[in-house]
């Protein structure tokens, strides 16, 4: 007994000793419940952006008082359009959640004194069901107490007539869930696994040899890279066979387009880990931060629920991470048929982060190699 005590005092006057390691034990925890609170502890849960097409133009103001209510109730961010096509355009993209289009002729239905059913036309973005569903409920909810507002006798509402998916099809959660799936080892197997080879090196005191052979230390890092590199490409095999396998999904596995996409999110996450081990002064500690770092920055990237869940100051965050558009541009890809044009936003960005990550990576491991 007294053996088994000796030996968890020595370990447990070894982590305090290590105070990078103190640190991350101490913050993963407190950076998980902060996250927690600031996305699921509101009342509001998430802001939408909704199109509305209004082709009324009553001068009673009712169109008006929609589109200021909507705004109102702190869902939803509405923008209007004057052309129905481009509304729909930008559904199609998911730089709009809905499209609602208020038919000529709704104001004068809605307060005429027979009873005529006033109709508004809604259109959802499909390719997130849990976004869809709330948007979709908020919207009639809404129209349902609008109604309410406006005739309190309350005898005919507002009726919203769903239109046509702007996909082909509904997207099931198998769908919207398995683009998401296939981020996750751009951020812990690249990432994980470029911070076990550097920072291993230190620990095993092989850094005067790599200096000493003909490789050289950079020669060195590019071999550790390329080797990261098929790991994660193996992580990312296995996972996208077992999923068509198991999970069955109606996807679009365009790989000319999925192929840079996941090479260049392998190159951030392998850079961040590089950097990461640079800094970390032992494995354990450069592993907790790298486990940390990757679980943290998973709920910014969209890769299980959409960005519009975060607080707007999380959101502004999560549009500086390159794992973020990596995740939207899989999506994009795989359930809305994108093409090479609609991906140069996210192919730049990843491609320019990639490399100033690596750059930054690179002097520090120089900066690294000089001091042992």
């Amino acid at each position: 007994m007294n053996a088994i005590i000796g030996i968890a005092v020595k370990d447990v006057k070894t982590f305090f000793r290590e105070r990078g390691t103190v640190f991350w034990t101490i913050a993963f925890p407190v950076m998980i419940l902060l996250l927690f609170t600031a996305i699921f502890g509101r009342e509001i849960p998430f802001n939408a952006k909704i199109g509305v097409v209004d082709y009324d133009h009553d001068p009673s103001g009712i169109s008006a008082s929609i589109m200021s209510g909507l705004n109102g109730t702190g869902i939803f961010t509405v923008m209007n359009f004057t052309n129905k096509t481009e509304a729909m355009n930008e559904l199609t993209a998911s730089r709009v959640r809905a499209v609602i289009t208020i038919p000529e002729g709704f104001a004068q239905n809605l307060t005429s004194p027979d009873p005529v059913p006033a109709q508004v036309l809604m259109a959802v973005d499909n390719t997130s069901p849990d976004t869809a569903q709330l948007v979709r409920g908020g919207i009639n909810a809404f129209f349902t107490n609008f109604y309410k507002t406006l005739k309190p006798n309350y005898t005919e509402p507002v009726t919203v007539t769903e239109e046509a998916s702007v996909v082909g099809q509904k997207i099931g959660y198998k769908e919207n869930i398995v683009p998401g799936m296939l981020t996750y080892p751009l951020l812990f197997s690249s990432m994980v696994v470029s911070t076990g080879a550097i920072v291993y090196e230190r620990e095993k005191g092989t850094l005067k040899k790599i200096r000493a052979s003909p490789a050289g230390p950079i020669n060195v890092l590019l071999g550790k890279t390329l080797a990261a590199l098929f790991q994660t490409a193996i992580s990312i095999i296995i996972m996208s066979v077992l999923a068509v396998v198991l999970l069955g999904p109606k996807l679009n596995w365009n790989l000319p387009l999925l192929i840079p996409i996941l090479f260049l999110g392998s190159m951030n996450g392998i850079a961040l880990g590089l950097i990461i081990s640079c800094i970390g002064r032992s494995p354990q500690e450069a592993s907790n931060a790298a486990t940390t770092m990757g679980i943290v920055l998973q709920f910014f990237t969209g890769m299980y629920f959409p960005i519009e869940y975060l607080p707007d100051y999380l959101q502004q965050f999560g549009r500086f991470i390159p794992m973020t558009y990596a995740a939207q541009a899989l999506r994009d890809i795989m359930i809305r048929n994108a093409t090479v044009s609609d991906l140069l936003l996210p192919i730049g960005t990843l491609a320019i982060a990639a490399v100033i990550l690596y750059a930054v990576g690179i002097l520090l491991y120089k900066r690294w190699v000089e001091k042992e």
